[in-house]
């Protein structure tokens, strides 16, 4: 597909879903190549084209419902004190082209719209505490340097509670040790650990504390868990991300040669998974259609709202067709369902992966 106005070129490992703008996805094969999923690899979601940024005219401002607002150039908030975190984005409507629904116009996702990067900003925490929240304060909206293209498409904006804004959201400036490219959101990008990547919104240019949460379309009306025949106003938002696995080999309908010898060699099975807030526990497999599961084996680096890799072997003996399922299960106690939960938006899917592969010697 030609790359729409002002869209750079597309890796040859993300699929696009949409050019203009980008809606591109990483390709499943090499989702779980590395623990962090490298700058030019990761899903791209973008509401609106990346807007053009003067950087010396560029302030960050706080404001609302605080005692001393706060204004930063880009140089004086890149001298501020940063942290980082490793966190998993995943968009809202991963998945939302395998639940087939007939009435959806969302981006048809496969199951790359999601990756794993280092996170380096400023805790919106500390920011914050600087300004002095009001007794009021309940909600924190972000505000963004994106247009919408046309003048009666509502712009993009998103809020949180202030409880998740005091805990761990950063304001970054760099992914995966560089400055945030222009498509993932520079020069500011919200971080909100543990939420669907709609909250991570990119291109930050104003935090506004207020009373209520934002009345914006995207937050009111958009990214709702509708069931079919709902109505918006009155269903649940799409907030935490749920627990998730992802089987990144082998990969569906491949051939597999696996050698007859003594002793029997194994088929390698390897995958990806996270889970919200809560954390992931676990990561198990199946081969005979759910009837059973044995845990897979956790690989590498961790930290508490990063995914996991994982690997287990399992034994087969060929000629066979076998169909591989993957399940993981939080901290909560949270397993992966075995059908997604249907909803207007289809959003939130996070059915048991399934894939099917046949075994020659």
């Amino acid at each position: 597909m030609a790359a729409g106005p002002g869209a750079a070129p597309t890796p040859a490992d993300l699929i696009v879903r949409n050019d203009w703008p980008e809606h591109w996805e990483t390709a499943v094969g090499v989702l779980a190549n590395a623990w962090l999923t490298p700058n030019d690899r990761f899903f791209v979601r973008s509401h609106f084209p990346v807007p053009t940024i003067d950087s010396g005219a560029w302030r960050l401002e706080v404001a609302g419902l605080v005692r001393t607002p706060l204004s930063f150039t880009l140089d004086e908030f890149g001298a501020m004190p940063k942290i980082d975190a490793v966190t998993v984005l995943e968009c809202a409507g991963n998945g939302r082209g395998l639940m087939k629904l007939p009435n959806t116009s969302g981006t048809q996702w496969g199951r790359g719209a999601v990756g794993n990067a280092r996170w380096r900003g400023v805790p919106l925490a500390d920011l914050l505490r600087r300004a002095e929240v009001g007794p009021d304060a309940r909600h924190v909206w972000f505000e963004t340097a994106d247009q919408a293209p046309l003048p009666d498409v509502p712009r993009f904006l998103r809020s949180i509670p202030i409880e998740k804004a005091m805990q761990d959201v950063l304001l970054a400036d760099r992914m995966n040790g560089e400055p945030i490219p222009a498509l993932h959101g520079a020069p500011l990008r919200a971080i909100v650990p543990g939420w669907f990547g709609m909250a991570s919104v990119k291109w930050v240019t104003r935090v506004r504390v207020e009373a209520e949460p934002s009345d914006n379309h995207f937050m009111v009306k958009g990214y709702r868990y509708v069931a079919p025949g709902g109505d918006p106003l009155t269903s649940p938002p799409v907030e935490e991300m749920r627990v998730k696995s992802v089987i990144t080999r082998p990969l569906e309908g491949s051939r597999v040669q696996l050698p007859l010898a003594k002793p029997p060699k194994k088929l390698q099975v390897r995958g990806a998974a996270w889970a919200g807030p809560a954390g992931l526990r676990l990561v198990e497999i199946s081969v005979d259609g759910g009837r059973t599961w044995s845990p897979a084996g956790f690989m590498g680096d961790s930290e508490p709202m990063s995914w996991r890799l994982w690997a287990t072997e399992i034994d087969v003996k060929p000629p066979a067709r076998v169909t591989l399922m993957a399940r993981a299960t939080d901290q909560a106690g949270n397993v992966q369902p075995a059908e997604p939960e249907i909803n207007a938006g289809g959003y939130g899917n996070n059915a048991i992966h399934k894939v099917t592969v046949d075994v020659r010697p």
